[in-house]
């Protein structure tokens, strides 16, 4: 489907490159020809007011006042006066190898015309007659010059024009992989998306399913005999509703349109209250949990959403800080409010860091499902930041563990 994509692209651009540059090429060659033909005529004019005083071959001056101007290249032609019964008086030439039999030929196609002015396409002339008294003046020019002009004109046109397209098919055919590239990416995550949320509602719904056929099974027990069932089907909703509200907020994060946080949030309370509520977490899991916070650190959001940034970083670290390790977190002011949550845990591959914050992602996959985490915890904190205008990243190297940074505006 992407490939049909890339290549309507290509054609679209194609089609409309064609119609663009053609009609360009197309309005330019008529301009050109237009400019041939005027200036045909304006030889056949300069040789009607030249008439008979003309002794010599003469190059007809530019358009405009005598005397201004550049000349222009000569066109063969012959002037005639003729009788009214059609019979050549005067024949001069300028610059045409005309004999008589020929000025005889052209005065007569002309007059046969009917018409004061036209071309003789069988001639290859173009001519004007001018009543005199009782004589009739024709001025004659060769075509042959227009027409040879016009043809390398719309040759050449072609040529450009052939030229170009090929040059757009190549831009356009590099373009669509630059365009259709991010496109593919994003169907690609989108159908690992929905693979990942598939398999994690698959086995709650497996176990709640296997449950309720025990459950059914055993019709006459009382509901305390069967509570471990009981139990583990309550379990399993729990983390079910859990996995929904997350995929509910990416969703609602990835909605056009949606507003970003407007209220003022005192960032350095957030931070304080996520702290003391891990406190318990630290003791148990045997961690030292420190902090350093700046007071009246404050930005434009969402009280809600900071704290659950703080508690995703917070668990995140906790988790993953190893026996004995250590957590901090770090609020600064200044420029913008920095939030910086560093655990003592293993550092996690270079190659792992820049997927941290995709969906679903797991560095290590075994471990995160003993933990119960779904791999969304990173992403929804990502998201948070970015509805808060900010940025966040992770540094992690052997010797200095991990730490995730969120910057944000300050209100």
């Amino acid at each position: 489907m992407l490939n049909k994509l890339r290549w309507r692209f290509v054609l679209l651009i194609m089609v409309l490159g064609a119609a663009v540059l053609g009609a360009a090429v197309a309005v330019q060659t008529a301009s050109a020809a237009g400019q041939y033909r005027e200036e045909t005529d304006r030889v056949l004019r300069w040789v009607l007011e030249r008439g008979e005083g003309a002794d010599a071959p003469l190059v007809p001056p530019a358009a405009g006042p005598a005397g201004e101007g550049d000349q222009y290249t000569a066109i063969p032609a012959f002037y005639a006066v003729t009788d009214l019964a059609g019979q050549t008086v005067v024949a001069l030439s300028y610059n045409a190898g005309v004999d008589e039999d020929g000025v005889a030929r052209a005065v007569e196609a002309a007059l046969a015309s009917g018409r004061r002015e036209g071309d003789l396409e069988e001639l290859d002339l173009r001519y004007r007659i001018r009543p005199r008294g009782l004589w009739l003046e024709l001025a004659f020019a060769d075509l042959r010059w227009e027409r040879d002009a016009v043809r390398r004109q719309v040759l050449t046109g072609a040529a450009v024009l052939g030229a170009a397209l090929a040059g757009l098919f190549a831009v356009s055919l590099f373009l669509s992989k630059r365009l259709v590239g991010p496109v593919e990416e994003s169907w690609r995550r989108q159908r690992q998306f929905v693979a990942d949320a598939s398999h994690e509602l698959k086995t709650p719904i497996t176990v709640l399913l296997a449950d309720a056929d025990i459950l059914l099974g055993h019709p006459g027990d009382t509901i305390e005999s069967q509570r471990r069932w009981v139990e583990h089907i309550r379990d399993e909703g729990l983390r079910m509703k859990e996995l929904v509200a997350d995929l509910l907020f990416l969703a609602k994060g990835d909605a056009a349109g949606l507003d970003r946080p407007q209220g003022r949030a005192d960032l350095s309370q957030v931070c304080e209250g996520c702290v003391m509520s891990f406190e318990p977490v630290a003791f148990e899991a045997g961690l030292s949990l420190d902090s350093r916070i700046d007071p009246g650190v404050a930005v434009t959001g969402s009280e809600e959403e900071l704290r659950r940034l703080c508690a995703i970083l917070l668990d995140n670290a906790c988790k993953y800080a190893g026996p004995g390790g250590a957590v901090t977190v770090t609020l600064t002011g200044g420029d913008r409010a920095e939030l910086t949550v560093h655990n003592t845990g293993e550092p996690i591959p270079a190659q792992v860091q820049p997927h941290l914050f995709e969906r679903f992602y797991r560095a290590d996959a075994a471990r995160n499902r003993e933990q119960g985490g779904f791999g969304l915890g990173l992403a929804i904190a990502a998201a948070i930041v970015e509805r808060h205008r900010g940025k966040i990243t992770v540094h992690s190297a052997p010797g200095e563990g991990t730490a995730f940074t969120a910057a944000l505006p300050l209100a």
